[in-house]
């Protein structure tokens, strides 16, 4: 186990287990794809960017990980903690036009699955993909004045969020808000390279329409597929 190599292994194979103990060998890599597609979209982005990787780890019962070393900048931050995502919703798009031409369910259960998994991921606490984005675009201007801007984004994503029903996100962006708030001593020492205007406009509506894309596409399935209505369940509980 000093070799990372048998430590993936290892902890592939744990999770593998994990899954299948809980549910059955065909849920547990459905649910194994989807992280390791969505990790290896970091991965990629980490490499345009030429930061040094050294791969993707899964942790049973949990999720994954793409580690590598720390982004030079934050729009690089922005860019590897989004692609993950992006990487999961092509997976989910593929998926579905596969569950549409073949009509296999396991495949429109990827779908929907794969989108509740890459939104988890997109919510608004470090270390998670959303945090590192809401994080990146604090930080990149001035403190004082974006935190209580994002705390009041966060208000009114806090109501649209419970006035639809969606109960579990509304817990989390509670706990966003409690993370951006305790980060602010952090913000005001940070020395990575910001970005300009148009580069937060651009990183907080890449991230808002990912959101949507992916609470559409499991409203679309919440009917289609067995087991389809299970992640729009898990939202409201």
């Amino acid at each position: 186990f000093k070799s990372a190599g048998a430590v993936k292994v290892a902890l592939a194979g744990s999770a593998f287990a994990g899954w299948t103990l809980l549910f059955d060998w065909r849920f547990a890599v459905m649910i194994i794809s989807i992280l390791v597609f969505h990790e290896y979209g970091h991965i990629r982005a980490m490499r345009r960017f030429g930061i040094p990787t050294k791969g993707i780890y899964l942790i049973p019962f949990f999720g994954g990980a793409a580690v590598g070393d720390r982004a030079r900048t934050h729009w690089q931050e922005v860019y590897i903690a989004m692609l993950g995502p992006v990487f999961g919703l092509l997976m989910c798009i593929a998926a579905l036009l596969a569950w549409w031409l073949t009509g296999i369910e396991l495949l429109g259960q990827v779908a929907t699955f794969g989108a509740l998994i890459n939104l988890f991921n997109l919510l608004p606490i470090y270390p998670l993909d959303g945090g590192r984005v809401v994080k990146a675009i604090a930080w990149s201007a001035n403190p004082r004045v974006t935190t209580p801007f994002l705390l009041g984004l966060s208000a009114a994503a806090f109501a649209l969020t419970a006035y639809a029903g969606f109960w579990l996100l509304s817990f989390f962006l509670v706990f966003g808000a409690i993370d951006l708030l305790g980060s602010r001593a952090e913000m005001l020492n940070d020395q990575t390279l910001p970005m300009d205007g148009y580069g937060m406009a651009v990183s907080g509506a890449w991230f808002a329409g990912t959101i949507a894309v992916f609470l559409a596409l499991m409203w679309l399935m919440a009917d289609a597929v067995p087991g389809g209505q299970v992640p729009m369940i898990m939202l409201r509980d």
